[in-house]
């Protein structure tokens, strides 16, 4: 990571630099902000502009969580040093800060405290660059409301945006208008207006951008009625999306095109492909109206409704998550948690190609012993890394010896699974690694020991059913002694 980049420039400077790098080229905010450690800068004014930077560009990844807590941390910084300052009256830090939770609460269908969060801002800022973007905002908020004075006060800021050569925020202002446009069905308008947001996104050179406006102009087509083309754009566009959140919509948006043309198999397969990115990449902030629709889908047009409730409560436990970190339980939301709890107690059960232990187990179908352990270790350690916890930390938690940790660390190593790696062998090596990681989270209060009896007592039990229950046939499988298989099915009763 180029430090140097960031220095060189003034506080101002700095500031529109974040505020427009990750919507210009998202690789360049994930390798600046993703990258680095700044929990030991001294200045709070640019380590406060940092935590601000990764948690756009979180948000921009579709990581809701990672979000809401960095852009928290980013606040509590640019306070502490709004304090040291002397609480000004003016403070561009703390006010970008405010500017850019409330870009997020808004993304997120939190109104009102994005609109607080706009006018805290507004009564500190210093600039007029800032100034200006924080009065756009809430007249497109005011805009989406119904208020027709906005409507002027957009297409203003519109022609502003292009007067003082405000490139990315002219081709966002652009967009917004035609969002506007097309909630109202003025599909012709919204067209043309993402028309020319796209050659002025091209012109400039804003990749992300423009992805993200092909999007919403293959929706506009979808509005419109036009099928084909709205397909046609949404295939391509998926080969080339470089965002896993806006991957993730445009899947939604390819199972409207088929949904509109009664093509419900293909519909649920887009659909699953999108719920199964949403897991992978915790963008939990999709996964409640992705399953709701896939639900309903599956209840009423394809008659399954055991595939219904077993979609709806995915659902409802990412909708209860965001409950936990203070989203509203409503709309899709709501929706689904209360479909997940509605639901027929009638006596059917998933297939059991589709239950969740078949697919939590499936990656382990034709590895011997020793690779399925390596893979379930490797990706237990991984889940607690990831969580947040600190590597020193960690064999403490695991109530392991530190000892112990870095022979398992050094093991897990030389058989090709790397846990500083962000692609690791492990995850090439297996299709299921979604549902083993989605599997292996739920370990987190357990320690090393108890995690790994747990996991070999219900892994034992699926393997054994797949070999109808031989106990030769599956210590040949495992690549293990009879007598060892006797022990790790002593427990199941057969």
């Amino acid at each position: 990571m180029n430090h140097a980049l960031i220095k060189k420039l003034p506080e101002h400077e700095w500031l529109e630099f974040i505020s427009r790098l990750g919507l210009v080229s998202l690789g360049d905010a994930r390798e600046i902000f993703l990258s680095g450690d700044y929990s030991q800068l001294s200045d709070l004014s640019q380590k406060a502009l940092y935590t601000a930077g990764r948690g756009k560009t979180l948000s921009l990844e579709g990581n809701l969580i990672g979000s809401k807590i960095t852009l928290d941390e980013a606040q509590l910084i640019a306070e502490d040093n709004n304090a040291e300052q002397g609480y000004p009256n003016q403070d561009e830090i703390l006010a970008y800060v405010q500017f850019e939770l409330a870009v997020f609460w808004e993304k997120f269908g939190e109104r009102l405290k994005s609109l607080s969060l706009f006018r805290s801002a507004k009564r500190i800022v210093e600039s007029t660059y800032l100034d200006s973007i924080i009065d756009f905002n809430i007249s497109t908020m005011q805009l989406y409301e119904g208020s027709n004075d906005s409507y002027k006060d957009v297409r203003r800021w519109i022609e502003y945006f292009a007067a003082n050569d405000m490139q990315t925020m002219h081709v966002l202002s652009l967009r917004a208008l035609a969002k506007y446009h097309r909630g109202e069905k003025e599909y012709s308008e919204a067209g043309g207006l993402q028309v020319e947001a796209l050659e002025l996104a091209v012109e400039y050179d804003y990749p992300f951008i423009v992805d993200q406006i092909k999007n919403s102009y293959g929706y506009t087509l979808y509005s419109m009625g036009k099928i084909k083309e709205a397909q046609e754009l949404f295939s391509g566009l998926i080969q080339s999306a470089d965002s896993r959140y806006l991957r993730s919509t445009i899947l939604e948006n390819l199972t409207l095109t088929y949904n509109a043309e009664q093509k419900y198999e293909q519909a649920a397969e887009y659909l699953s492909q999108a719920i199964e990115h949403s897991q992978k990449y915790d963008i939990l902030s999709q996964l409640p109206d992705e399953c709701l629709f896939l639900g309903d889908l599956y209840r009423e047009k394809l008659q399954q409704p055991e595939l219904a409730t077993y979609y709806y409560e995915i659902g409802s436990r990412a909708a209860l998550k965001m409950a936990e970190h203070g989203f509203s339980l409503k709309g899709d939301r709501l929706d689904v948690v209360n479909r997940f709890e509605n639901r027929p107690k009638v006596g059917y059960s998933l297939p059991e190609s589709l239950t969740p232990k078949a697919e939590r187990f499936a990656f382990a179908d034709g590895l011997t012993w020793k690779q399925i352990n390596d893979l379930f270790q490797f990706h237990l350690i991984k889940s607690h890394l990831e969580s947040g916890m600190a590597i020193a930390d960690l064999p403490e938690k695991l109530e392991l010896k530190s000892s112990t940790y870095y022979a398992i660390k050094r093991r897990l190593n030389q058989h090709g699974y790397n846990l500083s790696d962000d692609l690791t062998t492990a995850q090439l090596k297996s299709k299921h690694a979604v549902s083993l990681k989605s599997y292996v989270n739920g370990f987190q209060e357990l320690s090393w020991s108890q995690a790994n009896q747990r996991f070999e007592k219900e892994i034992i039990e699926y393997l054994f059913k797949q070999v109808g229950y031989h106990k030769n046939k599956l210590a040949d499988e495992l690549g293990v002694s009879y007598p060892t298989i006797l022990q790790k099915t002593k427990s199941l009763g057969q």
